[in-house]
């Protein structure tokens, strides 16, 4: 044994060597060396010019690669290259406007003899290495020399200078070896950029793109020299500029190209190219004038004709070389479209070298120029100039602003007409008439006079310090003329001019009479308020002052009359009025407030008009009497009430007609028109009212009394009924809630309960069940048929109308199928009290119910029980007990045996399950159990030791009757007995230990069968290490393996693989272990405590069991569609 122990450990230790070994091969990662990135350079100048011709279409794509890696290679070594200025190159280009260009007498593009495009040939190559189609970069093609031909014996210069409308092009071609050499002069004139694009191409343009042909005098072909060592020869050209089109936004001059190449012959056939260049290359001529500048000492933005300007602009060399040619600088004014020297033409200088600049200036009298102009273009220019190869630079001109008189504009008054004394608002506005002024700067003058009148004054009017509606058609600014109370009435003349900020006025804008202002008379006028308080009856003097005004006269100067009855007269003295508002004996007095209209006259002649008039309002109060104000009517539906408070409608007043509080008033109820309809009554000043019933209509005219001791006032109110109709309505009572049986008919009589106290018609009843159909009206019989079939809460609403309107009542009912049974752990709860004896490891669990005080007379019984595994929660088979209701009174004891599934007693953490019971009572009322109870295994049972001789001796003959049996039934066993085995074993250990007890009386063949247990426990003891070295040496090997091999991959997770040692999915998978993985034998302890549990197929059974008919094994295979058709 000890050797078998020292073996393993050693096995044990190796194989652990040996996976840190390749764990640490496995993790440990040689990095990779990563490739150097090459930096990409521009082209390298292979030492001498390098000519190409390119030819491509507007639709071609690959054209767009060829043409953009041309023109990057121009940029970094052609004409102005970063680089280098030795490569140029010329375009034939397809345009989708104009088709191909026209090449003829060279016929250029049948030469090249494109079998597709793009094509681009260098030094006129007619096949190989330099004669390229397909979009590619030509890099390799300039640098490995381009084809040229003995490209530094020879050298070409291109100088190209604006004339008027033409360029002037001179070609100079120089050799540089010996003897003498003819060569042709391959020259075009090309759109450095052209307006055009390819298609679909985000707006790339082709360049270098031909136009025309540079030919020989008979315009036959190329222009033929010949060239001597160090002797140049130029050949020129006139050409116009609208040759070509601006492009690449510069002028059409700017994008003028011309490209020329040497060749050795003409251009029947494909020549060797000497040299090449472009207008672009060597250095330029280039002089030109920038920062004219135009001043005035009087203004500094603008003139008024007489001013005297200062005019200055500056000569600059922008080329890259010295101008030595000569020329003068010329200021001009521009009268029309002619171009008008100013003082001659000044000269320049004999060098104006590089970068090198000169200032000009002169004066000009502006005395000369249209005085209609708004503005004056000056400008300066270059003359007599030679060489210069842009003339884009050699014109610049500016414009000033011409300072005309401003042009006052037609003001606006508001109010046209006014009153004397009062003030009149005048916009005025102007147009600045040119581009110098603005409102802020301009000013006005206003003036008036009486129509008629030949002198304007500008007394009364004010403002004008601030702009209004700045920034819109409407700006201007406002100014005021007020008038004066002695002011001549009629009307009155306004002009207005405008001021510029240099003094210019415009002229007079005059506005004539009535267009103008209106002065009238100022009308008295009169108020009515603050409204004077007089007493009935009492004649009362009331100043008119604060009441009746005039701007012109004295209030003592007016005339005031009335021809109102309450008017007594009018004394000028004390400017008072007299009325009188007397009693009558039918209206009494007329409280409240009361008009009296006044005429007014202050003097003036109102032959064409009415006299000005007014009203006068006066507060006539009573002298004691209490007053009411109307009360509103009130209205109440039937069966309603409702009530108004009575003070704030009553008011009183003292002898002098103070108002005094009214609550001080006594109130009560004279009459009621119509008790019979309106009950009516009155607590302080809280009138109450309501109808007499809920079925009542009409309405009463209640009158009500209001004293304060010594006079009374009376006044009424009218109380109505509103008339509403009753829906019909229903006394439900007990039919509220019901508690109804699934599947029973009920009836009840609904037309009963319903009634209507407007209508002695039956209401019209309508049943709606929440369960489609389970209640019924029978509108013959008004009875309602009832019958659920869904079980829980369910309604019935119950609809009557009448012709008007309807009331609904719902009755809640519960459908059940059976009342819930109530069984309890606890003694005397519930139904019955349930607990469980003996439900220990491998026993046998027996059952006590006992029915308790509360429960019903039971006719039927029935107990559901189940074996559960605690640790997946899957329940085993479930068996039932019917009970024998005759023994009620002493209760049951069940022995609960799963023979089929734990045919060796409980095993741990089983749940024993208390289902179902199943109960009928009496009356019929069938039961069921609502919750299930469950008890768990986990403990031993008792062991001998602890048990009484009469429980020993029962636990000894349970021991040996199961030995026989188990026996007999291995010498019956054709098949493998293995299981049996162990279970014998078990027992035959559990019987020797209770047999050990001295109160034991044991049969001595069974005590004997105990000597085979330790040789047993010795022979499965060698068992179990011979297999766990078998597997560590099996899972060394399988490491060796691995490492030899090299990394073992990292298996990837399937989500397709079945979980087939996992557990708790099988559970879920409702204990479909067979399905996951092939059982294996496990291996056999010395003295296992339990056996394991046999492996349960299929889904877990329903809570009633197998069904009926079925085995286990088509449980298995069919168990889970049966469970799904009973979804």
């Amino acid at each position: 044994m000890n050797h078998m122990r020292t073996l393993a450990l050693l096995l044990v230790a190796l194989m652990m060597g040996s996976l840190s070994v390749g764990l640490s091969s496995t993790l440990v990662d040689v990095p990779e060396e990563l490739e150097s990135t090459p930096v990409v350079m521009s082209a390298t100048s292979p030492g001498h010019p390098v000519f190409a011709e390119y030819v491509g279409a507007y639709w071609c794509g690959p054209c767009q690669t060829s043409s953009t890696n041309l023109h990057n290679l121009y940029g970094t070594n052609g004409g102005g290259g970063t680089t280098s200025e030795d490569f140029t190159y010329i375009s034939f280009w397809e345009s989708a406007s104009t088709g191909w260009p026209s090449d003829a007498p060279i016929n250029r593009r049948a030469h090249i003899n494109p079998s597709g495009y793009p094509t681009t040939v260098f030094g006129d190559a007619s096949s190989g290495q330099y004669y390229t189609s397909g979009g590619q970069n030509y890099d390799s093609f300039y640098q490995s020399g381009g084809n040229m031909q003995n490209a530094n014996d020879y050298s070409l210069s291109i100088a190209q200078s604006e004339n008027g409308n033409n360029m002037d092009i001179d070609i100079t071609a120089t050799y540089l070896g010996s003897g003498s050499k003819t060569v042709h002069i391959y020259a075009a004139v090309a759109e450095e950029t052209s307006p055009e694009v390819y298609s679909n191409s985000n707006n790339l343009h082709p360049h270098n793109v031909f136009q025309r042909w540079l030919l020989n005098g008979a315009g036959s072909g190329f222009e033929s020299v010949t060239l001597t060592s160090g002797n140049s020869v130029t050949t020129s050209w006139s050409v116009p500029i609208s040759t070509v089109r601006a492009g690449g936004g510069v002028s059409a001059s700017e994008n003028f190209l011309t490209v020329a190449a040497l060749m050795d012959g003409d251009h029947t056939t494909h020549r060797g190219v000497l040299s090449a260049a472009d207008s672009n290359m060597g250095p330029k001529m280039d002089i030109g004038v920038t920062g004219l500048s135009v001043s005035n000492d009087d203004a500094s933005d603008s003139y008024i004709r007489g001013d005297t300007v200062d005019l200055e602009v500056t000569v600059r060399n922008m080329g890259d070389l010295d101008y030595v040619d000569g020329g003068g600088v010329e200021f001009y004014y521009r009268n029309g479209v002619n171009k008008v020297t100013i003082g001659g033409t000044q000269s320049l200088p004999a060098t104006v070298a590089t970068t090198g600049t000169h200032t000009y200036t002169t004066s000009f009298d502006t005395s000369v120029l249209s005085s209609n102009a708004w503005k004056a273009t000056f400008g300066a220019r270059l003359t007599g100039l030679s060489g210069d190869m842009s003339g884009s630079n050699n014109d610049v001109s500016t414009q000033f602003d011409h300072d005309r008189p401003p042009i006052a504009l037609t003001p606006q008054i508001s109010p046209t007409s006014v009153e004397r004394g009062d003030e009149v608002l005048i916009t005025v506005r102007a147009d600045a008439n040119d581009e110098v002024d603005t409102i802020s700067s301009t000013t006005f003058e206003l003036e008036t006079r009486p129509s008629g009148t030949a002198t304007w004054s500008s007394n009364g009017i004010s403002g004008g310090e601030d702009v209004v509606f700045a920034g819109s058609p409407y700006e201007g600014r406002e100014y005021t003329f007020a008038t004066t109370t002695d002011m001549e009435a009629g009307t009155h003349d306004l002009r207005v001019r405008a001021i510029d900020a240099r003094s210019q006025a415009s002229d007079w804008k005059v506005v004539l009479g009535s267009d103008a202002i209106t002065v009238t008379n100022a009308l008295p006028t009169i108020w009515a308020e603050p409204v004077p308080t007089v007493m009935c009856d009492e004649p009362t003097k009331i100043s008119m002052v604060g009441h009746i005004q005039d701007r012109e006269s004295a209030l003592s100067e007016l005339s005031v009359t009335s021809t109102s009855p309450a008017f007594l007269g009018w004394d000028a003295t004390t400017q008072e009025i007299e009325v009188l508002f007397a009693f009558d004996d039918l209206r009494g007095c007329p409280i409240g407030q009361n008009g009296i209209e006044v005429t007014v006259n202050d003097g003036e002649d109102y032959t064409n008009s009415d006299l000005p008039y007014g009203t006068l309002l006066f507060n006539v109060i009573e002298n004691g009497q209490p007053r009411w104000d109307g009360l509103p009517t009130r209205t109440v539906d039937e069966g309603g009430e409702g009530n108004l408070a009575l003070f704030p409608y009553v008011f009183d007043t003292d002898a002098d007609g103070t108002e005094v509080d009214s609550e001080s008033l006594t109130l009560s109820i004279v009459s009621n028109s119509n008790p019979e309809v309106f009950n009516v009554g009155l607590e302080g000043d809280l009138l109450s009212y309501s109808t007499v019933d809920d079925d009542v209509n009409g309405q009463a005219t209640v009158t009500l009394r209001a004293s304060d001791g010594v006079q009374t006032a009376d006044q009424t109110i009218v109380l109505k009924i509103a008339p509403v109709n009753d829906a019909p309505r229903m006394d439900l009572g007990d039919l509220a809630s019901l508690d109804l049986k699934r599947g029973k008919t009920y009836v009840y009589d609904i037309e009963s309960l319903v009634y209507d106290i407007d209508d002695d018609d039956p209401a019209f009843i309508v049943v709606t069940p929440s369960e489609s159909g389970a209640a019924r009206f029978d509108l013959f019989t008004g009875l309602m048929t009832v019958e659920f079939e869904e079980l829980g809460t369910q309604t019935i609403t119950i609809t009557a109308q009448d012709k008007y309107d309807s009331n609904s009542y719902t009755i809640m009912v519960n459908v059940y199928d059976s009342k819930p049974f109530s069984a309890s752990k606890d003694a005397d709860t519930g139904y019955m009290t349930v607990s469980l004896d003996n439900a220990y490891l491998g026993e046998v669990a027996t059952a006590n119910l006992f029915l308790t005080e509360n429960a019903p007379t039971f006719t039927s019984l029935t107990t559901m029980w189940q074996v559960c595994e605690g640790d997946t929660g899957v329940c085993l088979n479930q068996v039932s007990y019917p009970l024998d209701v005759t023994a009620s009174e002493r209760g049951w004891t069940v022995e609960l045996a799963w023979d089929d599934v734990r045919p060796y007693g409980l095993q741990y953490n089983d749940d024993v399950k208390l289902g179902n019971v199943l109960a009928t009572d009496d009356t019929g009322e069938e039961y069921k159990l609502m919750a299930p109870i469950y008890w768990r295994v986990t403990e031993e049972a008792p062991g001998p030791s602890e048990m009484d001789d009469e429980t020993l001796a029962e636990h000894i003959a349970d021991l040996e009757s199961s030995i026989e049996d188990l026996k007999a039934e291995i010498d019956a066993s054709e098949g493998d007995t293995t299981e049996m085995e162990d279970q014998l074993a078990l027992l035959e250990a559990d019987l020797a230990t209770a047999c050990d007890d001295p109160r034991a009386d044991c049969s001595s063949d069974n005590v004997e069968g105990n000597g085979d247990l330790d040789t047993s426990a010795g022979v499965n003891t060698d068992v179990i290490i011979i297999i766990l070295g078998v597997l560590i040496l099996a899972a060394l090997l399988g490491v060796l393996f691995t490492r030899r091999g090299g990394s073992m991959e990292q298996p990837k997770w399937d989500e397709s693989a079945l979980p087939a040692s996992d557990a708790v999915a099988n559970s879920m998978y409702g204990g479909a272990q067979d399905i996951f993985q092939q059982p294996m034998a496990p291996p056999m302890p010395a003295m296992p405590p339990m056996p394991a549990p046999v492996a349960h197929a299929g889904p877990p059974l329903p809570a009633t069991g197998l069904p009926e008919g079925w085995t286990m094994e088509q449980w298995a295979y069919y168990g889970q569609q049966y469970l799904d058709r009973q979804q």
